[in-house]
């Protein structure tokens, strides 16, 4: 018995750490309000953005003519869709380009001359509505420069819906919504559209699904990561450490908080997506048929469209979470432990934050690069802290390969396990120290130390 009560694994009594920090939680002011707020923020931003692209839509103006003369060889025209759409149907007339000719053609051609573009219409990956994506396509040394080209594709977005509208015979408001499910896809070099050929999902998609994802965990590491440090302080300075130690186990103590808070803020998530999906709904039918359209080129912060948008591979994310949720939430702790003073506390929460933001802009940003840089997501999603961020929306969009994702986990998984043994050898000193306050590479020093 004496054995088993030395064990510095040991998590025994973390059922009374769990129950009662979790009560106290929800009995304390400032983490109710912040349960409402996150729960309110996520049932809102969807509304908004839906209510906000309606009023967008409905005071633009047509695009405006291109000014400057271009000169081009030929145009290519590639119509992946079912609509008559051909290059007699662009009328170039007027627009600022001098093309000496235009061509039909079935697939995008490998090469392309710096004189040259090939223009693709394309479906996009949607079940209810027809989504549709014009991408101008040049030489890895075309000269021609993208701002000439988006104006090109703005034109070619407005001839298009026209088509469809002839070929449908159409009225203004159901042309509306044909209008916001057309999109143009941007600039790319064929090497780019090579790469974008692979994907799942378009672009735009996986932009807004990653923000969602990142969005939902920065805010979980966010709260997880102060509660941890402060609570833990709490006890070190109230010398409530000394008497729970008599009857819980050192480990138990930092167990059962992180416990109690994963259930705190889960509650939230699983709040603010159910309310997410209720006020979209309501959003949409007040925004009208565009919404529709919107929603489903993934351009709504639909948070309850997060975990359903790929099916059951929508399920990676919830484990994902929870593996990231675990990893900071121990080096919050060990942190905070290794602090003597109430204001220490500022600067252990202020390094879980600056690693937290890192994967969370690293989140924000890379998955623009995924497209056109492949190789700037598949090492992204490799390194911990920044894959936490990126790499299961990205594995199921399609933007990087299954091994990455894999060994992403892995290399997570592999963290969480040492700071999980850094933790038990050095928690019972660091929780009852109150002379030396300790940094992360004290920490890791003290547990590579041989016990007396």
């Amino acid at each position: 018995m004496k054995k088993s009560s030395n064990n510095i694994y040991s998590c025994a009594g973390i059922s009374k750490v769990f129950a009662f920090t979790l009560s106290q939680t929800f009995k304390n002011r400032a983490y109710r309000l912040s349960f409402i707020i996150f729960v309110v923020m996520m049932m809102t931003m969807g509304p908004i953005s839906y209510l906000g692209a309606a009023a967008g839509a409905g005071a633009a103006d047509s695009s405006e003519a291109i000014n400057d003369e271009m000169e081009l060889k030929n145009i290519y025209f590639v119509n992946d869709t079912h609509v008559p759409f051909s290059s007699a149907d662009a009328e170039l007339e007027n627009t600022g380009f001098a093309v000496a000719a235009l061509s039909d053609i079935d697939a995008v051609p490998a090469k392309l001359a710096d004189d040259e573009i090939a223009v693709l219409i394309d479906r996009e990956n949607t079940d209810e509505v027809d989504t549709y994506v014009i991408n101008a396509i040049i030489s890895d040394d075309s000269y021609i420069s993208g701002s000439e080209l988006n104006a090109l594709c703005d034109h070619l977005l407005e001839r298009f819906a026209q088509a469809r509208r002839t070929a449908a015979d159409l009225g203004d408001e159901q042309m509306a919504v044909l209008q916001k499910a057309v999109q143009t896809g941007g600039v790319s070099t064929y090497e780019e559209y090579e790469a974008k050929l692979n994907s799942t999902y378009t672009d735009s998609q996986l932009q807004t699904y990653n923000s969602m994802y990142s969005i939902v965990l920065m805010i979980l590491v966010a709260l997880t990561g102060s509660f941890v440090v402060s609570s833990v302080m709490e006890e070190k300075t109230s010398k409530l450490v000394e008497n729970l130690m008599v009857s819980v186990r050192p480990l138990a103590l930092i167990m059962g908080k992180i416990l109690a808070m994963m259930c705190y803020v889960f509650m939230m998530i699983v709040l603010g997506v159910t309310g997410s999906h209720i006020t979209n709904t309501i959003a949409a039918s007040i925004a009208g048929p565009g919404a529709s359209a919107m929603a489903e080129a993934g351009v709504s912060l639909n948070f309850a469209k997060l975990f359903t948008f790929a099916g059951p591979k929508a399920l990676l994310m919830l484990p994902c979470m929870i593996l990231t949720y675990f990893m900071y939430s121990i080096l919050a702790g060990l942190l905070g432990s290794g602090c003597t003073k109430i204001e220490d506390a500022a600067n252990a929460t202020g390094t879980v934050t600056m690693i937290n933001m890192v994967g969370y802009m690293a989140g924000m940003i890379l998955p623009m690069m995924a497209s056109d840089k492949p190789i700037v997501a598949i090492v992204a999603s490799i390194i911990p802290f920044v894959s936490s961020y990126m790499a299961p929306v990205c594995y199921i969009c399609g933007r990087i390969p299954l091994w990455s994702f894999l060994l992403g986990i892995l290399l997570q998984i592999v963290v969480c396990v040492v700071l999980f043994l850094i933790c038990a050898k050095t928690y019972r000193k660091l929780i009852v120290n109150d002379s030396k306050k300790f940094k992360l590479f004290d920490i890791i020093k003290l547990s590579m130390a041989k016990e007396a």
